[in-house]
C-alpha cells in the first residue's frame, strides 16, 4: 500500500483529546502505519523507548511537504521581538519580548501537516506539555529566517517618533527529517 500523507494528517487532527496511550510516538506512528506508511520499529536502529526515531527516508527540511514526520532531539527555537522608541528630544525606550518552544527533551515525534514558509511548519503532535498534552497543531520555525527590521515614523509638531521593530529567532537542534515510505 502507497503512503496517503494527506490521510496521515488527517488521522492525528482527528483526534480530539489525548490519543491512545498519550505518547507523541504512538500518535505519529499510528498516522504513518495505518495510511500505507512503514512502521519506526523496522527502520530504527536498536529501536526502543528512547530511541531518535526513523521514520523513513531522510530529507532536508528545505524539502518538507505535508504528512512528513520531524524527529527532534534538543530543539529550541526562541524568537525575541525588540521595539526602541526614541522621541524627538532624544529620550526613548526599549522593550523586548521572547517567544519560543522546547521540543525533544530527550525526544519527540510529530507530523507536518502544513509548510507555511520554507522552515517553518504546522505540525500535529501531541505529550507537549509532557505527560499531559493533547493532540494539537503547532507552529514551528525550524530554520532562523535572517533578523527583520522594521521602522516607523510618526511625525509629531516637535519632530519624528521613530520607532524600530527588530526580530530575531534562533534555532538549536534542529529535527531530523523524513519522508515516510510506502509498507
Amino acid at each position: 500500500m502507497a503512503y496517503q500523507a494527506v490521510a496521515a494528517v488527517d488521522f492525528a487532527k482527528g483526534q480530539s483529546a489525548r490519543y491512545k496511550d498519550g505518547q507523541c510516538w504512538t500518535l505519529v506512528e499510528d498516522a504513518v502505519t495505518l495510511n500505507g506508511g512503514k512502521s519506526s520499529k523496522g527502520l530504527t536502529p536498536n529501536f526502543s523507548k528512547v530511541s531518535s526515531y526513523v521514520w523513513g527516508r531522510p530529507i532536508t527540511i528545505a524539502a518538507l511537504q505535508v504528512g512528513d514526520v520531524l524527529q527532534f532531539s534538543n530543539y529550541s527555537w526562541i524568537r525575541t521581538v525588540t521595539v526602541d522608541v526614541t522621541r524627538p528630544d532624544g529620550s526613548g525606550t526599549t522593550d523586548s519580548k521572547d517567544t519560543g518552544a522546547v521540543r525533544g527533551k530527550p525526544q519527540h515525534s510529530v507530523i507536518v501537516a502544513e509548510v507555511v514558509s520554507p522552515g517553518v511548519v504546522k505540525a500535529v503532535e501531541q505529550n507537549i506539555p509532557d505527560g499531559q498534552g493533547w493532540v494539537q497543531v503547532i507552529e514551528l520555525v525550524l530554520l532562523a529566517p535572517a533578523e527583520s527590521r522594521e521602522e516607523l515614523r510618526q511625525s509629531t509638531s516637535k519632530g519624528d517618533i521613530v520607532t524600530v521593530t527588530t526580530t530575531t529567532d534562533v534555532v538549536k537542534n534542529p529535527p531530523k527529517c523524513y519522508r515516510p515510505m510506502d509498507a
